[in-house]
């Protein structure tokens, strides 16, 4: 069309000189009409549409003897599966410009050698598209799940064995959500909102917080933060995916829990995700992530006596997460603003055992933070989600001689220098994490801050608390004033313990005492944010310390599987060691159980381990599986005779409860166990598949 418009000219000239007054006049208008008329379509339209993507992938680990994280509990050991885990992802990209990648995984915390793996397998396929500044791996923070992938405190009290096959698992999960998202890529737009949650938590740590200075609890309504920050991604009007940050630990299930669970953030985002996909209103692989924010002193247990709101650990989940789901969906249907403008990211590596913190962010003159390390208080555990050992309490300032004795005696760490006790008071110091080399928790760490538009994230490796989080949003406010968004992005890209303010730590509540750096660690990582978001302002890049520890195959790995499953004389892998009734009844529960192998044995995340079937037109079809809320698997081992030798080889019988839904439909069902087992002969996995007897649900 354009080359018609250039010749235009050359034609009007042949016309006679009055009529060739009037073509130019005319064209001249047109052609200035047509740059007023361009003029005004740019300032209405948005800035080119960014590309936005999606993925999911199960990442659940073995639901069998591995020691769960969290509680640090050595007796918490996982033996079944109630919720999946899943790793959810979400790429933004502009069409010709910069690109972030943000997945929210249901893990306890993401650890900095696992987001290494994904990048390292990532840059095989997409070459050097996704980086360390523009990748954000956060946990949602369920105490639900296995342990067995951090290379920090491998094989101590505090961690325990690294199961390579589980870290594999879980390096392989992520990236395949982010692949799947990169693939997904097309064009659309990022709708932005906020809202509140009412009954999803409570404060709990009240003194340290009424310890922070009244002028500035004045300036909140609650002693925690209740609001939603919501993206509601949109592809040619349809909804394709939502992700949203909000504050409130995942520990409803409590420490006696022994089955793998998202807890209330994964109930959220499974009930939400249902509710919109059966309203038709959202596209049929629409994906709900429900990230965490500044919870480090908020509790789902609104008693505040480790229990509560509901009647049991499971009650109390979906109780949560429901309020939790049910605000969002209001929100999210609200939702109209649109982000526009650049996409962008800064992440630097951080000593943050040595930051010397001015006195812009300290109020005190120039401080230094402290190598790491834990005070008495942390193994008093948070009394309000439960948990601690009896001998310590939450307020502990002094340093107690049996103690200091008991723990350089037992506990696999030196003492801690007279440095490390001047840079940590008023800590008495349990665990110098910082004092051993190695370290047994990191020191350098990655800290960012992205943005997509109008939204700002504070992207932090730690569990923050309310009033900090408070802090760095109103840092970034002021650093970035074009932004009218802030969400603190927590437990993101590797884990160091809790950040509680100066005023907070003072007491030496928990929070205080898992505050790995000292006194100084919150105005240290404001100073660093801040640091991060000024360089983003002027278009700079961000300085940033040498890499942190290659922790990669520095600990002894133990294998996840066993030697081969022991079979019974009298029955064989699949058999029936319980039937499930003749009939049942909505609302009850029905239950079978089978001989079968150990599940750590060809571990696959993904595997479907239980299905209930309806028969339908004389065929089996499923209505519920694994992982669904009204299903909850367990494996055991009954007692075995002690000359039969490894208690670990003996066969698990497999017991699958499922809850009637009270609309299931009339008709015949039955139970699906697929199980495995190891040969004994060749050390082979054998798959099986195996079902209870039909029962009729009346």
């Amino acid at each position: 069309m354009f080359h018609y418009l250039l010749a235009l000219p050359v034609a009007i000239d042949l016309l006679p000189s009055i009529a060739v007054r009037f073509a130019r006049w005319g064209f001249a208008c047109l052609c200035l009409a047509g740059v007023l008329t361009a003029r005004a379509v740019a300032d209405e339209t948005p800035a080119a549409p960014y590309l936005i993507g999606r993925g999911v992938a199960d990442i659940t680990g073995p639901p069998v003897g591995v020691k769960m994280l969290g509680y640090v509990r050595p007796d918490q050991i996982s033996e079944g599966l109630h919720l999946r885990q899943y790793a959810r992802a979400f790429v933004v990209a502009q069409p010709a410009g910069n690109r972030l990648v943000i997945v929210i995984t249901d893990l306890q915390s993401v650890t900095h050698s696992l987001v290494l793996s994904v990048l390292d397998r990532l840059r095989e396929d997409y070459g050097d598209v996704y980086r360390l500044d523009n990748t954000i791996i956060a946990a949602t923070h369920t105490h639900a799940v296995p342990g067995g992938y951090w290379h920090y405190a491998a094989d101590t009290p505090f961690g325990s064995p690294f199961h390579p096959e589980y870290f594999d698992a879980l390096v392989a999960g992520i990236s395949q959500a982010i692949g799947a998202a990169h693939q997904d890529l097309r064009p659309g737009r990022i709708l932005i909102a906020t809202g509140d949650v009412d009954g999803a938590g409570a404060q709990r740590s009240g003194l340290a917080y009424r310890n922070n200075p009244e002028t500035e609890r004045r300036a909140y309504a609650t002693d925690i933060d209740t609001q939603i920050t919501l993206l509601r991604f949109e592809r040619e009007g349809k909804p394709i995916g939502l992700l949203n940050w909000h504050a409130v630990h995942p520990t409803s299930m409590s420490f006696d829990n022994k089955l793998i669970s998202s807890d209330n953030k994964g109930y959220a985002a499974y009930a939400c995700q249902r509710s919109l996909k059966r309203s038709g209103q959202v596209d049929a692989n629409f994906v709900a992530a429900f990230a965490q924010s500044n919870c480090g002193d908020v509790t789902p247990r609104l008693d505040l006596k480790g229990t509560g709101p509901g009647k049991d650990d499971f009650d109390s989940t979906r109780l949560i997460g429901g309020r939790m789901a049910a605000a969002v969906e209001r929100i999210f249907a609200a939702a109209s603003e649109e982000l526009r403008g650049p996409i962008d990211a800064r992440q630097s590596y951080v000593d943050m055992g040595n930051v010397q913190v001015r006195d812009e962010f300290t109020h005190a003159g120039l401080q230094t933070t402290s190598s790491g390390a834990y005070g008495y208080s942390f193994a008093a555990g948070s009394t309000e989600d439960g948990g601690g050992q009896p001998m310590f309490r939450e307020g502990m300032t002094k340093q107690d001689p049996f103690i200091e004795l008991l723990a350089r005696t037992i506990l696999p760490l030196p003492a801690p220098t007279e440095v490390m006790r001047a840079g940590q008071r008023p800590k008495p110091i349990l665990l110098a994490v910082g004092a051993v080399d190695p370290p047994a928790m990191p020191q350098v760490l990655p800290l960012g801050v992205a943005r997509i538009g109008q939204l700002a994230l504070v992207v932090g490796p730690a569990e923050f608390t309310t009033m900090s989080g408070r802090r760095f949003r109103k840092t970034i406010e002021q650093v970035l004033p074009d932004v009218r968004y802030v969400a603190v992005a927590g437990y993101a890209n590797d884990y160091s313990g809790y950040v509680a303010t100066r005023e907070e730590y003072e007491l030496q509540h928990y929070e205080g005492a898992a505050t790995l750096f000292g006194p100084w660690t919150q105005a240290a990582y404001q100073q660093e944010f801040a640091r991060l978001a000024s360089d983003m302002a002027a278009g700079r890049n961000s300085a940033s310390h040498e890499a942190p520890l290659e922790m990669r195959g520095a600990v002894r790995p133990t294998p996840l599987g066993t030697a081969y499953d022991r079979a019974l004389p009298d029955a064989a892998f699949g058999d029936l060691v319980e039937d499930a009734p003749a009939a049942c009844t909505r609302g009850s529960v029905v239950r079978a159980c089978f001989w079968t192998g150990s599940p750590r044995n060809g571990f696959q995340p993904d595997r479907r381990y239980a299905a209930i079937e309806r028969q339908v037109g004389g065929k089996w079809q499923a209505v519920a599986q694994a992982g669904d809320w009204e299903v909850k698997c367990r494996w055991t081992q009954p007692p075995t005779d002690p000359s039969a030798g490894d208690k670990r080889l003996a066969a698990h019988q497999f017991v699958v409860e499922w809850e009637i839904p009270p609309d299931a439909p009339l008709g015949d069902y039955r139970i699906v166990h697929a199980g495995v087992y190891k040969d004994q002969a060749d050390g082979t996995v054998h798959e099986f598949e195996t079902a209870s007897g039909t029962f009729e649900v009346q």
